[in-house]
C-alpha cells in the first residue's frame, strides 16, 4: 500500500495484511504509531497493489474500538469520471506552476551572479518530484478502474504507465545533476528536456482521457497532440 507521508507528502510504501470484505478490503494497524495509519488519518487516498495490479482506494476508519480502515476501491461511473477529469486538470495545473517556478530560477539572472541558484532549483525539484511521484502513483491505481470502465483506453493507459517510469528516471538524473557540482548549463539542458517531456505527457493524457471521462467519447486510436 502506498500512502502520502503525513509530514512530508512523500510516497510511503508499506506491506500490509488486507482482508477482503465483498468488494472492499479491511486493513488493521497494530498501534496508533503505525506511520501508514497516521498517513491515512491525514489523507485517505491510497494505492493498493493486489497481485501486482495497482488500485486506487479511499480509506474510511473502522467504527468501534478496532484500529484500521475499510479500503474502498475506485469505481468509475459517469459522475466519478467527470470528477477525475476535473481533478486531473487541477493537478496538471499545479505541476505546471511548479515547473514554471523552477524555470524562473534558471532565468532569473546570470549564473555567475547567482550562487544560490542550485540550492533554489533543488528545492523546487524536491517539491516537484514528490508531488509528481505521488500524482503518478495515484494515477497508476486509478488507471485500473478507468480501463475497466473504458476498455478502449487500454493502449493509451499502457503508454501513460510506461511514460511514468521514463519520467521517474529523468527526474532522478536531474536530481543527480543538482546534487553534484557539474556545469549549470547541463542542468538547464536536462531541465528543458524533462519539462518538454512532461508537457508532452500531460498533453497526451488530457487529449486521450478527458473525452472519455467527460462522456464525450473515446478516440478510435490514441491521440498524439500536435505542436
Amino acid at each position: 500500500m502506498t500512502t502520502a507521508d503525513a509530514e512530508t507528502g512523500r510516497p510511503r510504501i508499506t506491506r500490509v495484511a488486507c482482508r477482503p470484505s465483498g468488494s472492499r478490503y479491511l486493513v488493521f494497524a497494530p498501534d496508533d504509531a503505525s506511520p501508514w495509519y497516521r498517513d491515512l488519518l491525514a489523507s485517505p487516498q491510497a494505492t493498493l497493489e493486489i497481485d501486482g495490479v495497482p488500485h486506487a482506494a479511499r480509506a474510511v476508519p473502522l467504527e468501534g474500538d478496532e484500529r484500521g480502515f475499510v479500503l474502498h476501491l475506485l469505481e468509475v461511473d459517469a459522475a466519478r469520471g467527470r470528477a477525475i477529469a476535473d481533478q486531473l486538470l487541477v493537478h496538471h495545473g499545479e505541476l505546471r506552476k511548479t515547473l514554471a517556478a523552477a524555470r524562473a530560477e534558471l532565468d532569473g539572472g546570470p549564473v555567475a551572479d547567482r550562487s544560490g541558484l542550485r540550492r533554489e532549483l533543488l528545492g523546487h525539484c524536491v517539491t516537484f518530484c514528490n508531488d509528481l511521484r505521488m500524482h503518478h502513483l495515484r494515477e497508476d491505481g486509478a488507471f485500473t478502474a478507468i480501463r475497466k470502465a473504458h476498455p478502449g483506453l487500454a493502449p493509451a493507459l499502457e503508454r501513460l504507465r510506461r511514460e511514468h517510469e521514463t519520467v521517474s528516471r529523468a527526474l532522478l538524473d536531474l536530481d543527480a545533476l543538482l546534487q553534484g557540482r557539474g556545469d549549470l548549463g547541463a542542468v538547464r539542458e536536462k531541465f528543458e528536456r524533462v519539462a518538454a517531456g512532461l508537457e508532452e505527457h500531460f498533453a497526451y493524457e488530457e487529449a486521450n482521457l478527458l473525452p472519455a471521462l467527460r462522456g464525450s467519447g473515446v478516440p478510435a486510436a490514441p491521440v498524439t497532440p500536435s505542436g
